[in-house]
């Protein structure tokens, strides 16, 4: 009777066999993803993101260049006109006052000079901080291609006037 009850259990299959230290199973590589499945990682979406920022960052650098290349270029017609054309009078001393981008603005000129501008004889354009004098159709070749720096000189109409005129009598 060397058979223990340990040895009497496992031959009548009630008692269970001591496995044996199982070596681990080797794992199979994952399958991996396909790519395109509509999902991309963090990283990727980071990247796409900071290149989709530098462009749009060169996009409008190339844009303000561009832009400041035709303001200059503009800029430089309208000199070589003022510099052949402009109507100057060293003794100017009257201010016509004009009002251009919303602020009230003068230029000097002679009296002959004011009642030029008033007729329509003569205009005004800007260029880098000063006002210059040209004749009309000065005025009108830089109106064709800027005419942002063209003030309107025609004053401001007030509404109204007819309605409720003012009586030759009042003195101001």
């Amino acid at each position: 009777m060397s058979n223990s009850l340990k040895d009497q259990l496992l031959a009548l299959g009630l008692a269970p066999k001591k496995a044996a230290p199982q070596k681990p199973k080797p794992r199979k590589p994952r399958p991996e993803k396909p790519k395109n499945q509509g999902e991309i990682s963090l990283d990727q979406a980071y990247r796409i993101r900071g290149k989709n920022e530098r462009q749009e960052k060169e996009k409008a650098i190339a844009r303000k260049r561009e832009e400041e290349r035709a303001r200059r270029e503009i800029n430089q017609k309208i000199q070589a006109i003022i510099k052949e054309h402009a109507v100057r009078d060293t003794n100017a001393d009257t201010k016509r006052n004009f009002l251009y981008k919303g602020r009230i603005r003068s230029v000097l000129a002679t009296l002959e000079q004011v009642k030029a501008i008033n007729s329509g004889l003569l205009g005004v354009v800007y260029l880098s901080g000063n006002y210059h004098m040209l004749p009309i159709d000065k005025i009108e070749e830089i109106r064709q291609f800027s005419a942002d720096h063209i003030p309107d000189l025609s004053g401001a109409e007030i509404e109204g006037e007819e309605e409720n005129p003012v009586p030759d009598d009042l003195i101001w």
